[in-house]
């Protein structure tokens, strides 16, 4: 059974809409999956690992890293390449973002490990035809896990603040830091939904 190429160029059609934010390369990918399902064999392949690099260079953030998921209810002949795209993508996106603390960086390169694993299992599954990708891709994560764990090891620690009561982000961030300005990061680490009155227990970054 088939790939279903309508399938995958509607998923990193979503993943575009999302993560690109030139107005140029934007265009440019929507025109290029409108006319991806055309392509057939390599050309189709080759077409997507294309614009999953354009669309993973456009990630700056955490929620960008995130968004880059292998999207769900696919059928199995589906799935196997969107496994590779998903990895590659991955891999692509994580040196480029700024990881803020220890445990989200160390938790993207798991993820980059994991889904790279499950990404050279296909590749590997066809054969002397796919050597050449399984070499490229097997790279690409390598250098990606290298890079990430080199920020991991740079990053800030986690430490557990608790206070015995709601304070407002900012009047927290100050005390902590001396600058009321880190109010928002201590927000995000936190993952906290009332910057004016954070959790009495919680997550920051130790310095």
């Amino acid at each position: 059974m088939a790939a279903d190429k309508g399938a995958l160029a509607a998923w990193m059609s979503g993943l575009a809409s999302t993560l690109v934010n030139d107005t140029l390369d934007a265009q440019d990918l929507a025109s290029r999956l409108a006319k991806a399902p055309d392509l057939e064999g390599e050309a189709f392949a080759m077409e997507l690992l294309s614009i999953m690099r354009v669309i993973a260079e456009s990630v700056d953030a955490p929620s960008g890293f995130d968004a880059i998921l292998l999207p769900s209810g696919l059928d199995a002949a589906t799935e196997a390449p969107a496994n590779v795209l998903t990895a590659f993508g991955l891999a692509v996106a994580a040196p480029r973002v700024a990881w803020i603390s220890r445990p989200q960086a160390r938790a993207a390169r798991s993820r980059i490990a994991s889904q790279g694993e499950a990404a050279l299992a296909v590749v590997a599954a066809r054969g002397a035809e796919a050597v050449d990708l399984f070499r490229y891709l097997s790279r690409v994560i390598e250098i990606a896990v290298l890079i990430v764990s080199e920020q991991a090891a740079n990053a800030v620690p986690i430490v557990r603040v608790e206070t015995g009561i709601s304070l407002p982000s900012t009047v927290l961030a100050y005390h902590l830091y001396g600058d009321a300005a880190r109010a928002q990061g201590l927000v995000d680490i936190a993952r906290s939904t009332t910057p004016m009155l954070m959790p009495i227990a919680f997550d920051a970054l130790e310095s």
